[in-house]
């Protein structure tokens, strides 16, 4: 009998052998939403001959020395990104605790878990299985987790530059914006055939000319994760503009040399002129430093610096060249002090009329330098503790300057889905809270004004039913654009239907916003600079899960030439 045993159990070890190589394939092949490393991770230096040590700028200050405050320069190394911390929320009416969470990259795709990184490699969408053409399509795929399949429109537009483009006018474009859609197989998609159609044109305005802004000095203060997770943002507006940033490292003096040095080349890399300092007192809190950082960029100025912006680690400017026309407008010479109020009158009526920092307050070179000469005063006889409101007093004890605001400068009070505010076809001088109240990619979105100056945001009609924000949104409605007010701000933030009408003095008389049944949203979720200088943009619409509905992307290629 026992000779009779062995074969069997021979058969039972096959069997259960077959059925765990089975199992162990099928779930390392199963699609797994995954992350997608960039195309080529280097970070490459941004060459700026006038900036890169260069000593015989005279406005230049290489930061060499720590006696004074001044932080060394010296090698990078990758650091992790912080988590945001909104510091204003504390002070906000609404805010009845600790903000609520950031909210995330709308993907509506499921977190991936505890998958292994061999797992994510697997299932990753493999641009060698696609055509060339499609290479951004399938990178950004896998980033922004897109289903399988999508359902994929490609429209090349036809840029035509002009001065006298009246960028208010919404200028209808008979044609539909999307159309002959194809669906493609992110995983296997060397075959398809992209429709070609004639080049869409749109009137836009010229591209803003190069010139430098070295009569601008910024100033930041915040902590060392938060300033250097800020340094993309920072270079995509003042890098190799000439003007310079000071900011004061709240916790420098917990950090060491070396880390130090490796923020200061992390800058340096980014083509940034910036001069790290320490604070001017080490129990001075953020919104203090905020203030008192105009010590160091009065130090740090030159007798050609105009003006002096004290901004927030999240203040993002499209581009300098509009705040810098706007703010020569007005006198330089004279005691001057600059701003924005909150677009929520119950801030308004909470701190009063002021600056508020996440738009920028700037001060005329004059008005800078009375108050850094009285700045630690002013600090001591705060009777707040907010950077903001410390400044607003400190104007008005040693100066007669009051408040002018400057059109187009944003505080962005606002929170969650801001999408009425990007589609409402205004011209703004800066974004705000966009890491923490809401959440967008403001760089990717603002290569726009890279491209076209003040195309940025500029909306077109197309068909009967599309409307088109540039740089941000297509929104098809289903009603068709007939019945939908362009000339008011769709109400999609939280607090905007609130009762009060907080906003209205601001923003308003606001409409309603949409359902969702009602309106089909195609958010910008990627743009890039190809070789050639065309500008590509992605905007997707995520489907239903519910429904296996495909995800779709909208792509459209703005020819440089």
């Amino acid at each position: 009998m026992f000779p009779s045993k062995v074969p069997r159990v021979f058969v039972l070890a096959s069997v259960v052998l077959l059925f765990l190589v089975t199992y162990t394939t099928l779930q390392l092949y199963r699609r797994v939403p995954p992350s997608y490393p960039a195309a080529n991770p280097k970070v490459i230096p941004i060459q700026d001959a006038a900036i890169q040590g260069d000593q015989t700028d005279p406005d230049y200050v290489t930061p060499v020395e720590t006696a004074n405050g001044i932080l060394t320069p010296g090698f990078a190394i990758p650091v992790s990104t912080p988590s945001v911390q909104d510091e204003e929320s504390a002070r906000r009416p609404d805010a009845e605790g600790p903000p609520s969470p950031p909210p995330t990259e709308p993907s509506g795709r499921p977190d991936n878990g505890d998958a292994s990184q061999e797992e994510l490699r697997l299932s990753l969408p493999d641009p060698k299985r696609c055509s060339r053409d499609l290479e951004f399509l399938v990178r950004t795929s896998a980033t922004l987790e897109l289903t399988e399949r999508v359902r994929y429109t490609r429209r090349y537009i036809h840029p035509v530059f002009s001065n006298s483009v009246d960028r208010e006018n919404v200028v209808n474009i008979t044609e539909p914006l999307i159309r002959d859609e194809v669906e493609i197989d992110l995983y296997d998609c060397k075959d398809t055939t992209i429709p070609q159609s004639a080049p869409i044109k749109l009137h836009v305005p010229n591209p803003h000319p190069e010139a430098t802004y070295s009569h601008l000095i910024f100033g930041v203060a915040t902590d060392y994760s938060r300033l250097n997770a800020s340094i993309s943002s920072f270079a995509h507006w003042i890098s190799g503009t000439g003007a310079k940033l000071v900011a004061s490292i709240t916790d420098a003096k917990a950090k060491s040399p070396s880390e130090i040095e490796q923020l200061q080349n992390n800058f340096e890399v980014a083509g940034i002129r910036a001069i790290l300092v320490n604070p001017v007192d080490d129990a001075f809190t953020t919104p203090q430093n905020h203030f008192t950082v105009l010590i160091d960029m009065m130090k740090y100025s030159s007798p050609g610096t105009k003006w002096y912006g004290l901004v927030d680690d999240d203040t993002f400017f499209p581009t300098l060249k509009p705040l810098a026309d706007s703010l020569a407008t007005l006198d330089h010479e004279a005691d001057a002090y600059v701003g924005a109020l909150s677009e929520d009158f119950s801030s308004v009526r909470t701190f009063g009329f002021m600056a508020f920092g996440g738009a920028g307050a700037f001060l005329s070179a004059p008005l800078a330098k009375k108050l850094s000469n009285q700045a630690l005063k002013c600090i001591g006889e705060a009777t707040t503790r907010e950077g903001d409101t410390i400044l607003r007093d400190c104007v008005y004890t040693n100066s007669k300057a009051k408040l002018t605001i400057l059109p187009g400068l944003y505080q962005q009070d606002i929170r969650d889905d801001v999408s009425g505010f990007f589609e409402a076809g205004l011209r703004p001088l800066n974004l705000h809270h966009w890491k923490s109240w809401y959440k967008e990619p403001v760089e990717k979105m603002a290569k726009a004004a890279k491209f076209c100056g003040d195309c940025f945001l500029q909306r077109w009609r197309f068909g009967t039913d599309t409307v088109f924000s540039n740089g941000f949104s297509i929104a098809r409605y289903r009603d068709g654009v007939a019945s939908v007010d362009l000339q008011k701000m769709e109400g999609t933030w939280s607090k905007a239907q609130a009762d009060g009408g907080d906003f209205d003095f601001s923003l308003g008389p606001l409409r309603d916003p949409y359902p969702a049944d009602q309106k089909k949203s195609y958010k910008l979720r990627d743009a890039e600079f190809a070789v050639n200088g065309d500008l590509r943009q992605l905007y997707v619409r995520i489907g239903d899960d519910a429904t296996d509905e495909l995800d779709e992307v909208v792509e459209l290629v703005w020819k440089k030439n």
